[in-house]
């Protein structure tokens, strides 16, 4: 029996190279194919990716042209990894669509689409949200469900929230922790990439476990003062923020992300943080990220 392939979108980017990393660790010596798909297969990242595993093997190609991709593979893949890349509206529809219908006519078995949790189990089956990234997932869902029933591709969806990965040391992260302090004393859910890496690369190895299944993923609920108070007792020193005007500033230019912050002050996201954790006992809370997975140096070691 052949080794089974995997087709990993945005294989350099965040989501897409935590999962590649978390297959390598959960299949142990089992000889999986990694099909890493990147566009600059000569980026410091790329040649990384490359040279960690010999069951690793790069796909030059845009995800938005996947028969291209499949072409390009030349060999049976087995299961999908999908992740969407924001851009105009009905861009990360397209990307997704287009995926899934390649998919479909090539014989895939297993379809995992990372989306967006939109108020728990519950809500999220008919909660599109008004925040158009998160709403755009609600209807690829629908259509992977849609295209995908009394055919043999299976499907797995992962729910995550807002990524503890925006919070970085630079100004982009000190933006994100500006526009966190704007939502109040409302706590905000949070995960580390790390974790989706984690479910996603453990459906992709037991499709017969997760087929069918749609996961949240969140490792830690926090407000703004609360995280400012992990962050001084983990790190040693205060959380790196900016001027909340800076905040407000950020969210009339990136509109998508404005409204997911005004989201947040009123409805906001519903994981069962502590079914999440039954999966994977392992699931980092903010401590831990700060700690092992952050960009941020523990100042009381100094």
């Amino acid at each position: 029996m052949p080794a089974p392939t995997f087709l990993i979108i945005g294989a350099t980017g965040t989501q897409g190279s935590s999962v590649v990393s978390a297959l390598l660790q959960n299949a142990g010596a089992s000889p999986i194919q990694i099909l890493a798909v990147t566009r600059n297969p000569s980026s410091t990242k790329a040649k990384s990716l490359a040279a960690s595993d010999p069951r690793v093997k790069l796909l030059n190609g845009d995800p938005s042209s996947p028969e291209a991709l499949f072409q390009s593979a030349a060999m049976q893949v087995d299961g999908v990894f999908c992740v969407t890349v924001h851009g105009p509206p009905g861009a990360e529809e397209k990307q997704a669509q287009s995926l899934v219908d390649a998919s479909l006519a090539h014989g895939v078995q297993h379809f995992v689409f990372t989306s967006a949790d939109r108020g728990g189990d519950v809500l999220s089956e008919t909660n599109p949200t008004p925040v158009a990234h998160i709403a755009s997932k609600h209807r690829i869902e629908a259509y992977i469900q849609q295209k995908t029933a009394g055919t043999a591709l299976r499907w797995t969806f992962l729910r995550p929230v807002t990524f503890m990965d925006n919070l970085t040391p630079d100004f982009p992260g000190k933006g994100f922790a500006a526009m966190w302090r704007q939502v109040g004393s409302k706590p905000i859910q949070l995960v580390a990439a790390r974790d989706i890496g984690y479910f996603g690369a453990v459906a992709l190895l037991r499709p017969e476990k997760y087929a069918g299944r749609k996961i949240g993923i969140a490792g830690d609920e926090l407000n703004f003062e609360q995280a400012c108070s992990v962050f001084r007792e983990t790190m040693g020193v205060e959380m790196p923020t900016t001027f909340c005007a800076v905040g407000s500033v950020l969210k009339m230019a990136m509109k998508d992300i404005g409204a997911m912050f005004t989201w947040f002050e009123t409805a906001g996201y519903g994981v069962n943080i502590a079914a999440a954790r039954r999966e994977n006992p392992n699931l980092q809370d903010f401590a831990t990220w700060l700690k092992e997975s952050s960009g941020f140096r523990d100042m009381r070691k100094n």
